[in-house]
């Protein structure tokens, strides 16, 4: 078990031995103690909260998506709504992307610097008793999956019979803890495969534009199977 992500050596157990080793992780949430009645109080817990904080009521409500109301896909856009009645802060966290490069300590920046517009604009809303916002960390245990693949084929098959867990661990989370710029899939085509533009095409998959991880590992796999099929027809005319 590994606190916060904190000791975890991402990106390397799963491309052991040039093969792509399918992992997943379980989640263990723990509250923090800290809470917010307002938008100043959420800023300043906010601004020294833990990596797995902003990772778990971000990204963790897309394994929970029957629970999640669809125009607010995570806790912190819907507590503003629903509680802070800012509808307009809701909406740009609602839609805030997956960070390219720097993992959670950009997406904390992107945040802040939205909470600070919303201050500077005079939202000052005051909660009732018993709707503030309580922050919580988890902690995560990584093993094997037990799917190993040397080629796209395997890759594909493997995806394909992946479980939740384990799409969601390479696409979301290694990414995010290990500050990758690519997700774990386009790393290993990029360094094994040498497929640039498949990697291309699947790093564009954004996890928070889908409404579960089950219609995210379609999009996945749907990439793979089409680029192999454009490769089949490919090397048919020749």
């Amino acid at each position: 078990m590994n606190e916060s992500g904190k000791g975890v050596a991402f990106g390397i157990n799963e491309f052991a031995g040039n093969a792509f080793r399918f992992l997943k992780a379980r989640y263990l949430v723990e509250l923090t103690g800290q809470e917010a009645s307002n938008l100043k109080e959420f800023y300043q817990v906010l601004e020294n909260a833990e990596a797995s904080t902003l990772f778990y009521h971000v990204y963790h409500p897309l394994l929970e998506a029957h629970l999640v109301p669809y125009e607010y896909p995570n806790d912190f856009s819907y507590w503003f709504s629903d509680s802070l009645q800012d509808k307009d802060l809701a909406e740009q966290v609602a839609n805030i992307d997956l960070p390219k490069e720097g993992g959670l300590e950009e997406l904390r920046k992107v945040l802040l610097h939205k909470i600070e517009r919303a201050m500077s604009h005079g939202s000052d809303f005051q909660v009732h008793k018993g709707n503030e916002f309580h922050f919580v960390k988890c902690r995560f245990a990584i093993y094997p999956s037990g799917f190993v693949a040397r080629s796209l084929d395997e890759l594909a098959d493997g995806i394909a019979s992946a479980s939740e867990l384990s799409v969601f661990y390479h696409m979301v989370t290694s990414r995010l803890f290990g500050q990758e710029k690519y997700d774990d899939f386009s790393r290993w085509i990029l360094a094994n495969i040498r497929e640039v533009e498949l990697a291309d095409r699947l790093s564009k998959v954004d996890p928070t534009t889908h409404m579960s991880v089950m219609a995210l590992k379609q999009e996945v796999l749907g990439v793979i199977q089409r680029y192999l099929r454009e490769k089949r027809r490919s090397s048919m005319r020749v």
